[in-house]
């Protein structure tokens, strides 16, 4: 997947709770682009900020640990590892059902 890092856009902010955890943060363009923590990544965040910089890909710094990426980024850095694809999946439809 090509992303254009040359233009800017909105990214509204969600925070997903659920009783007993720590409150996540993910994020969702105007078109519809669901961006998700980069601890998800299979070799943690740090490891995806130096992937997508490499990549040019976007990300959103929620703050200097917690950082956003594209889900479908995440889900193609995942493809091996049916757990994480299943968490992917599941927080992307929570913050779809959020955005309505």
């Amino acid at each position: 997947m090509d992303y254009d890092t040359d233009e800017t856009e909105d990214l509204h902010f969600i925070e997903l709770l659920a009783p007993g955890a720590p409150t996540l943060h993910a994020g969702v363009t105007g078109p519809g682009m669901v961006y998700l923590r980069g601890d998800l990544h299979p070799l943690g965040a740090a490891t995806a900020l130096i992937k997508a910089a490499r990549e040019h890909v976007p990300y959103a710094a929620v703050s200097a640990v917690n950082v956003l990426f594209p889900a479908d980024w995440l889900r193609g850095e995942c493809a091996h590892d049916m757990d994480r694809l299943r968490v992917i999946a599941n927080m992307e439809a929570m913050v779809r059902g959020a955005r309505t």
